[in-house]
């Protein structure tokens, strides 16, 4: 797990790799939002190029859906990206914005640059 935060941009960036389990993106998802660097409103994107996401499922992933309601305003309720490189992985993020029970606003994408320029506002995708 990689987590970098872009202050200039608002954003928490969390990169994780190799096979992984609910509780491996649950605890990521902890070690973000409780980083010294990471301020209530940043958005992050959640980087799934290099993970497998295999050892999930449709119920696990409606599951987590409930885990970001639990915090407060301004760790619920911000913008976060998923970035895939796999169908399966694209496939599993996008059930979790279909069933995310919290108020943040999500999107999907094959490609980091345009998750980037989604969460930080921009247009461009360089």
């Amino acid at each position: 797990m990689d987590i970098r935060i872009d202050e200039k941009n608002h954003f928490a960036h969390i990169r994780l790799t190799g096979r992984l389990s609910k509780q491996a993106i649950l605890g990521a998802f902890d070690a973000a939002v409780s980083d010294d660097e990471y301020k209530p409103g940043m958005g992050r994107i959640w980087d799934f190029r290099d993970a497998d996401l295999s050892a999930l499922d449709g119920s696990v992933v409606a599951e987590m859906t409930r885990y970001p309601s639990k915090f407060p305003p301004g760790i619920s309720d911000v913008k976060v990206a998923f970035v895939a490189s796999r169908d399966l992985e694209y496939g599993l993020s996008r059930m979790f914005e279909a069933y995310s029970e919290a108020p943040s606003t999500i999107s999907v994408f094959y490609s980091l640059a345009e998750a980037e320029a989604w969460i930080s506002g921009r247009t461009d995708t360089r």
